[in-house]
Parts: C-alpha cells; structure tokens; sequence
C-alpha cells in the first residue's frame, strides 16, 4: 500500500516487462509462444520432443567450439573437376574371407571376429595408412526425402531431431542423423527445403566402430553405401545423359546379402532403398534343392561346378529364376521412384556388386527396363596401379566399388 501511494503521488510512469500479465504482444515472450503454437500445430508432439531433448543434452549439441570443431575444420567434398584432373592412385587391394556370421544383412554381429579379419587385411595388404573411412549399408539404415520449412545449415542441423520423428521408424535418442539437401521450394506461399534424411541405428554404428577400433584402426568417416557408389560409378557431371531422356541415374549395387539402388541427379542422390537380398540367397537355394554344400553351391551358381548335368540343370532353373523374381524387385523400385518424382526421369541403370557378375542378369535387365542399363565403372575416377592381369582387373572392378567410392573424397559425417 506504502509504494502504491508513492507511486501515486511521485506520479510515476508504469513500466512494462517480459511478464505475460502486461499483455504487450510484441513482447519475445509472446512470440515464442506464438511460434511453439505454429510448430505444434504443423507437427503433433513437437513441443514434447523438445522438453525431452532438453532434459538429455550432450556436449556435441553445444556450440562451444572446444567441444565441437567449427565448420571451417570439417571435411568438404572435393569438386569432382578436381578428381578428374588429379585422380587418386589405387596402390593396393587385398579380400579376406570373413567367418559365417560374423556379418549379416550387412550388421556386425560378432565384433571379435571382423577385428580379426580386420588385422589379417592389413597384414595381407600391407596398408600402412591406418586411417578408415567406414561404409553403412543395411535395412537399418533410413533414407527419407521430406520437405521441412527452410532453414540455415546451421539451424537446420540443429533442430533436425526435433522436426524428424514422425519420418524416422527409430527413437532419435537412439539414432545418427544426417541429410543432403535436394533443393529450396515455395509451399503454400511458405520457402521450405526438400532434402533427403538419412538416419542410423546408433547401436549398428557402434558395432563398426568396435570392431575397427578394436583393429587398431582410426574411423575418420563414415557414409552409407549408396552414396559412396555415387561418387565411384555415378556420372556426376551429366556427360552422357541427354536431357530428353532424362537427366537421373540410377545405381545398382549387389551384394552378398544387401542390395542397393540409389537415384541420384549429378552426384545429388534423390532416393535410396536397401533390399535384404543378394547373391547369398540364390546360393542357398540351390543348397536346399540339391543338397550340396555352400562352396559347390557357389561354384554352381557361377556356372563353375563340375557336377552332373542333371544337377547343373536344376541350378540353371534356380539362378534363372531367382534373377528374374530379382529384376522384378529392382523394377518394382525404380517405378515406385518414377511415381513419386516431381518430374524425374531415369535415362540410365549402372550396375555393380558380386553379383552383378551372374550371368544372365545383365541380359534381364536390359531387356525388362526401358532405359540403357550398363556395367559400372569403379576403376573411372582412379589411377589403378595394380599389379594384375587385365581379366584380373576386370574381375576385381565392380567387387572394389564401394572402396574406391568411400576412399574418393566427400561428405564426413
């Protein structure tokens, strides 16, 4: 009462503050509030993402640069003028088996035994480098492309986690983020960025990590496989792409167990998808329907075996047609792509892998899709300075595709 009858008497003016009870909507205050509200509204549960994020804050979310190197320090991709004109040397190659199990579907499973291999790799080769940069290519791994409001880099990466959970079948505690912006556009009168969200089971990432580190190796990178395939096989500059045609290229990597396709535009991937299939499943086809063991199996698979004609036969008729239920899935894939593009037009499929190498896969390719289908060529932006016969070379080509694309300089995650 004393300092509202002195306020009175002094006449002295009433000054407003952050308090909500002042009303003012011009206030910071108020227009937090206003954006929470917006942000709720565009995207249910944002708001309790974020209490959650608050209450788990680690020291690489700070902007402290002791703790978080500036961007200057991070690596750049290297413009792929300059790889042409300054090509890297392939030095040396070496291949050690790894045991069953040890990886599946493209997931460390027995740590101890890839740091096994590992050790025997660099002894094989004789690699004096011991610095890795490390290939992720699994179901485990999530490739989306969302469309978001636009922000900077800066704020983007930022805020990433708490705009991402309804596109990501993972708790973002539990998951590595990252992205590649596809380009900027105007929805709704508002400028949004579409880009291409890729997130990872933090759990599978540091199952690579154990084993390498446990080969006392340094992970200095880490990129998902098809992205890498991009940079080794990927026509990045549009040579040889006639826009009439179309300006994407898709590629196609075959594995053991896991196989890739990655669309892209000049470098810019614009779709990935991972198939848990391979050229493993067509040898245990054959070892089930003809009893054999896995080694003649492969030896079978590749046309190699030197069993009767009747088994041979029977394997024929299972590789041919597994390929064919295969090209199908491939198919499958590329036109699902064509569906949702804004415009987008393969004009081409390079293809690459193990199995890549089964013969009559090409031939079905070729004739089931309606644009050129062609062999990558992972040796394109090398110097191979390899001791081995041209058939040799050949051979080893589409096996070393995913190295040579996680060796040629990119994106570090």
């Amino acid at each position: 009462d004393e300092a509202r009858a002195y306020t009175k008497e002094c006449e002295l003016p009433i000054i407003g503050c952050c308090c909500p009870a002042c009303g003012d909507l011009s206030l910071q205050r108020q227009r937090t509030k206003r954006l929470l509200m917006e942000l709720e509204r565009e995207h249910p549960g944002v708001k309790q993402s974020m209490l959650k994020a608050l209450g788990n804050v680690a020291p690489r979310h700070l902007l402290d640069t002791r703790l978080n190197p500036p961007a200057d320090l991070r690596v750049r991709p290297k413009p792929d003028a300059e790889i042409r004109l300054n090509p890297p040397t392939l030095a040396r190659v070496a291949q050690v088996r790894i045991p069953d199990g040890a990886v599946e579907n493209g997931e460390v499973k027995d740590p101890g035994a890839v740091t096994a291999a590992l050790v025997e790799l660099w002894k094989v080769g004789r690699f004096a480098n011991r610095q890795v940069h490390l290939g992720l290519g699994n179901q485990r791994v999530v490739v989306r492309e969302i469309n978001l409001p636009w922000l900077s880099d800066k704020e983007l990466r930022e805020s990433l986690p708490f705009q991402v959970q309804e596109f990501v079948p993972i708790p973002i505690d539990d998951a590595v983020l990252d992205y590649h912006i596809i380009e900027e556009l105007e929805q709704d009168g508002r400028r949004m960025v579409r880009l291409l969200l890729v997130a990872a089971q933090k759990a599978v990432v540091a199952g690579i990590v154990q084993a390498v580190e446990a080969a006392k190796l340094v992970p200095v990178g880490l990129d998902i496989v098809p992205f890498a395939l991009v940079r080794s096989i990927g026509t990045v500059d549009g040579l040889g792409l006639a826009d009439d045609k179309g300006t994407e290229e898709a590629v196609l990597d075959i594995g053991s167990d896991i196989t890739s396709i990655c669309v892209h535009t000049h470098g810019l991937p614009r779709f990935v998808r991972m198939m848990a299939s391979g050229g493993h499943d067509i040898t245990e086809a054959i070892t089930r329907a003809v009893a054999v063991s896995a080694d003649e199996a492969e030896r079978l698979k590749r046309g190699e075996s030197g069993e009767g004609a009747d088994i041979r036969k029977q394997a024929d008729e299972i590789v041919a047609a597994r390929l064919s239920s295969f090209v199908d899935d491939v198919r499958s894939s590329l036109d699902f792509y064509a569906a949702q593009a804004n415009g987008g037009q393969i004009a081409r499929l390079v293809v690459t892998g193990g199995g890549s190498k089964l013969a009559g896969l090409m031939e079905m390719l070729i004739e089931q899709l309606p644009f050129e289908v062609a062999a990558g060529r992972a040796f394109q932006r090398v110097t191979p300075e390899l001791d081995l016969v041209p058939e040799a070379m050949a051979a080893a080509e589409p096996l070393l595709a995913v190295a040579v694309g996680l060796a040629i300089p990119g994106d570090a995650a």
